[in-house]
């Protein structure tokens, strides 16, 4: 930094470390192409979290440069951006993959830690839509960018970061599929893949651009155009002409990404089990950790709360405004409900849910247990929940006899009067009721499975 300065003895204790690591980095990245100019690299102690590129110069804080990862990453950039000459509207994204997966070549795996946490950028499996975040979530990750460190570590007001974290959250879903699509390759693909980065980062691009920048959709909307956006980039390169590594690359790379959950044709939010409160949630409520709970046992099942405002995807403690969201959609919800209702409530998740199970809980001080019913359905429910009134409905089978139950105004009412003569309950078809001694629930035998299970 031209200042005179004593000697100090950081360097003799860490010079040895530092440079296998930079020796490392530079061997891999000049085995591809040469780097067009010397990197300098400058540790700042008063600056901890530091982390800026400038031309060829590396501004890193003492925190970033001793843990994993960092440096790599720095230097991985400035080489990258040598070559990369397109004009693409998710630039800062596809730096981010590009460098990450220069920087897995080396081990392997990508070890980018936070100084803080310890966490690192684990190759975990992720699934579209858990992967968006708050800007609160955003810090909490280990994948944030190593450039917001800083701002995370130091500051309470997170605007200056909130326009960035969307397509960041997109980071882990794209490099996991990335290199998925990598792996799927021959070793000698893999090997002409690799060569041929410097290419890669040189192509003339003209993606469709949609509304991935457009301000009034949701945010659902414009995280799965920025997807559709990356997806077209790769599938359009020019390489794709004259490379069939190439052509193999895009196609295992689209075929990845629909296999985390990410279909281009629509933007919308789809879990395996949504629980549904009326009543603000927070992360200390019961049910909150009763469900967390289960998330963390049940890693491959897709769980989510919603109140009138948030959606948690769980195993995440932090919400997502709801607005986010374009549609919210489940194969399984849940609804807890005091009071009577009717069959017009019921329709009203028909476009979002498959089966519906609506729980009669006027007690705050009584327990609701969600364990067995993610085990067994609506039966696990009622042996769990013993005496605990509740329906469960499969709403395809009620859609059916929308017009015939619309003039329903107590559910309850209805089952347990069980009016035979009349025309609604005709139209359920029901043979018989049997009577389930083990879950102490009625399970109705009918032409349409409307209602499933039932306990008053």
């Amino acid at each position: 930094m031209n200042k005179a300065t004593r000697y100090s003895s950081y360097f003799g204790q860490n010079i040895k470390d530092l440079s296998l690591r930079v020796g490392a980095t530079e061997r891999l990245l000049e085995s591809i192409e040469p780097f067009y100019q010397k990197v300098q690299i400058l540790i700042t102690a008063d600056h901890p979290n530091m982390f800026r590129i400038h031309g060829h110069r590396i501004y890193i804080g003492q925190n970033l440069i001793e843990a994993p990862g960092h440096l790599e990453k720095a230097i991985s950039k400035i080489w990258y951006r040598e070559r990369n000459e397109t004009l693409f509207v998710q630039q800062e994204l596809l730096e981010e993959v590009a460098t990450d997966f220069l920087v897995y070549l080396q081990t392997g795996d990508l070890d980018i830690g936070d100084p803080k946490t310890h966490l690192k950028t684990a190759l975990l499996p992720v699934k579209w839509p858990y992967v968006i975040k708050s800007p609160a979530a955003y810090c909490d990750s280990p994948w944030k960018q190593s450039e917001d460190y800083a701002i995370c570590a130091n500051s309470q007001d997170l605007s200056s970061i909130e326009s960035e974290v969307l397509e960041m959250s997109l980071r882990p879903l794209i490099l996991s599929s990335w290199i998925k699509a990598y792996k799927n390759l021959s070793v000698g693909e893999r090997y002409k893949f690799t060569r041929g980065m410097s290419n890669l980062l040189r192509q003339e691009y003209n993606p469709v651009l949609s509304v991935a920048g457009d301000e009034s959709a949701s945010v659902l909307a414009r995280a799965s155009a920025t997807l559709k956006n990356f997806n077209h980039y790769i599938s359009s390169s020019d390489l794709g002409k004259s490379s069939n590594t190439y052509r193999l690359f895009a196609a295992s790379f689209a075929n990845e990404l629909q296999n985390r959950g990410y279909h281009k044709a629509f933007a919308e939010a789809s879990f395996d089990v949504l629980y549904v409160s009326n009543q603000p949630i927070n992360s200390n409520a019961s049910v909150f950790q009763e469900f967390l709970k289960i998330a963390k046992a049940q890693p491959q099942t897709q769980i989510a709360l919603r109140d009138q405002d948030n959606l948690w995807m769980l195993p995440s403690k932090f919400p997502i405004p709801i607005k986010t969201f374009g549609q919210i959609k489940a194969n399984r919800t849940i609804v807890e409900k005091c009071g009577g209702f009717s069959f017009s409530y019921v329709m009203d998740y028909s476009e979002s849910t498959e089966k519906l199970l609506v729980v009669e809980h006027c007690d705050a001080k009584s327990e609701v247990h969600y364990t067995e019913f993610l085990k067994s359905g609506a039966e696990g429910f009622a042996l769990e929940n013993k005496g605990m009134s509740f329906v469960q409905f499969h709403l395809p089978s009620l859609l059916m006899k929308r017009d015939d139950l619309a003039n329903v105004l107590n559910v309850k009412d209805f089952i347990k009067n069980r009016d035979v003569d009349s025309t609604s309950f005709k139209s359920l078809g029901w043979q018989e009721v049997r009577w389930d001694k083990t879950a102490n629930a009625y399970q109705p035998k009918a032409y349409v499975d409307a209602i499933e299970w039932f306990r008053f």
